[in-house]
């Protein structure tokens, strides 16, 4: 009976030695595992904050990192997120809010590819176009990737022609002076730029500058020497600003002319036109080389929605210099002929407290032109060498 009793005893014993070592060893395994995850979480942790702080080219590569891969994409994912919110504040002509946003996200990630070309974008939309080109050849020199010093080195080009074309097709030599000048000091070896800032001087007959600018090519240059023949050429009887080249031609009109029927307000006169699909009153003013249009009617015209946006320029008003949009009009009627892509400068309506805007002579400068005070009327005649649709 005792011997009995003591085998049960010591079966007891022995099933409780046997589970007191299996917990035991299960307890360490626990530990151990959760060592193991906890030095795992740092580790990605780390990894995480310092893929924060390399650059955008870097991020790229380290997707190829086992140890970052998961944390690397889901940080990609958000700045791609967030590109495209900010480059909506952008298209919806949110430029305040929009810069608040880039200069917080630059201080965090101030060499970001897509945030500095976003930054360059919103000068575009701000500032002087000769500004924004600048800042665009300043962000050529940083050590881009290869891909994104192509886009800049694109939209130089782009925004440069576009605007280029756009005042030399209609004349507009002081805006386009205004355009060159910065660049050509930024740039001085830059033959575009210097060929451009010499003819809009040539077209001035500023000949002194003229020369200053072409001094750095050489004399036997022969697009260097065309501009010379413009300047040389040219008097001041080709400009359609001169009274006496006005009066020359009011001599020459005939029959077939157009009259305009013109509204006397104090020292100047206002004529109908239209833009787009709205009526406008504008003053007529052959001292302009621009016509320009107040920002009530570039609203009612659709705003950017409807209108091509070419840049900025500083430009001179009764108030004083101001910066203001160039844009062109898509259709433009005036004195029963159609102009099509017609630019003219966006002014504050305080600019133009009486009016839509300023008719000038890129769209006068079309006709042969008088004007008869006694009877309050323009008289029109298409130049031969304009090419002015009816």
């Amino acid at each position: 009976m005792n011997k009995g009793l003591l085998a049960c005893l010591f079966v007891v014993l022995a099933a409780s030695l046997l589970l007191n070592g299996y917990l035991f060893l299960s307890l360490n395994q626990a530990v151990e595992i959760a060592a193991t995850n906890k030095a795992s979480l740092i580790q990605s942790s780390a990894n995480l904050n310092s893929y924060k702080d390399v650059p955008a080219t870097d991020k790229r590569n380290a997707e190829t990192n086992s140890d970052v891969y998961d944390g690397s994409k889901r940080e990609l994912q958000v700045t791609n997120n967030y590109i495209h919110e900010l480059t909506l504040l952008l298209n919806s002509g949110n430029y305040a809010l929009l810069k608040q946003q880039l200069n917080s996200a630059l201080q965090q990630f101030p060499t970001d590819e897509s945030l500095l070309l976003l930054e360059a974008e919103l000068i575009v939309r701000t500032q002087p176009l000769s500004d924004a080109l600048i800042h665009f050849h300043d962000l050529a020199e940083l050590p881009f990737s290869p891909a994104s010093k192509a886009k800049v080195e694109k939209r130089i080009a782009n925004l440069y022609d576009t605007a280029q074309n756009e005042l030399s097709a209609s004349g507009q030599w002081d805006l386009l002076a205004n355009l060159n000048e910065p660049l050509f000091q930024r740039v001085p070896d830059n033959r575009q730029y210097i060929l451009q800032l010499a003819e809009a001087y040539a077209r001035q007959q500023k000949v002194t500058l003229m020369e200053d600018v072409l001094a750095s090519l050489s004399y036997n240059d022969s697009q260097a020497n065309a501009i010379r023949n413009i300047a040389y050429s040219e008097s001041n009887l080709d400009d359609p600003n001169s009274t006496d080249e006005r009066g020359a031609r009011n001599k020459l009109l005939g029959n077939d002319v157009t009259r305009v029927a013109l509204v006397r307000d104090g020292d100047q006169y206002r004529v109908g036109v239209k833009a787009l699909n709205q009526q406008a009153d504008m003053v007529l003013d052959t001292g302009a080389t621009t016509t320009a249009i107040t920002t009530d009617l570039f609203s009612r015209l659709g705003g950017l929605r409807r209108l091509t946006f070419i840049g900025n320029f500083d430009v001179n008003t009764a108030s004083g210099t101001i910066s203001a949009p160039l844009v062109q009009i898509p259709t433009f009627y005036f004195a029963g002929f159609r102009f099509d892509d017609v630019s003219a400068l966006v002014l504050p309506v305080d600019a133009l407290p009486s009016a839509d805007g300023l008719l000038g002579m890129n769209i006068l400068g079309k006709f042969d032109f008088s004007i008869s005070p006694q009877d309050s009327e323009l008289t029109l005649k298409v130049r031969e060498e304009s090419n002015v649709p009816d």
